[in-house]
């Protein structure tokens, strides 16, 4: 079966251009523009491999999203975000998060824009490849 990714942006062209890169590659997707839709999604579909959160949206911003779920469920989560590099190497209260939450390796960051490539490997390194290969 092929692992789902759920991704949570305010972006539809965004969601759109995810979709059709990920489903290339094999992986299963599914997509809102609602915050809290995308939390019930998290709450409600077991099948779920990763969270793909936009830092950056109106009603609740990805971090926000990220602490919610965490106090029900553990779940891979690639951030997407527009920010420059340094806000999130700079801003204190990420740099907190990021070594008490993320450092256990199942959550990174990708910069828009990205390249497809790096956008697979950070995937990849999260969660494997679309497929398990039943030989592990």
């Amino acid at each position: 079966m092929a692992k789902k990714i759920l991704s949570i942006d305010d972006e539809p062209t965004m969601l759109t251009c995810l979709k059709n890169a990920l489903t290339s590659r094999g992986y299963e997707f599914c997509m809102t523009t609602d915050p809290d839709e995308g939390l019930k999604i998290i709450r409600e579909d077991k099948s779920l491999s990763l969270a793909m959160l936009d830092v950056r949206m109106p009603k609740k911003d990805g971090f926000q999203i990220y602490t919610e779920f965490r106090e029900f469920r553990k779940l891979p989560v690639l951030f997407v975000t527009a920010y420059p590099k340094s806000f999130t190497t700079n801003s204190d209260d990420i740099v907190d998060m990021w070594q008490k939450e993320f450092a256990d390796g199942t959550t990174d960051i990708v910069y828009k824009p990205f390249d497809l490539d790096t956008l697979f490997e950070k995937v990849q390194a999260l969660i494997g490849p679309a497929e398990d290969g039943g030989d592990n």
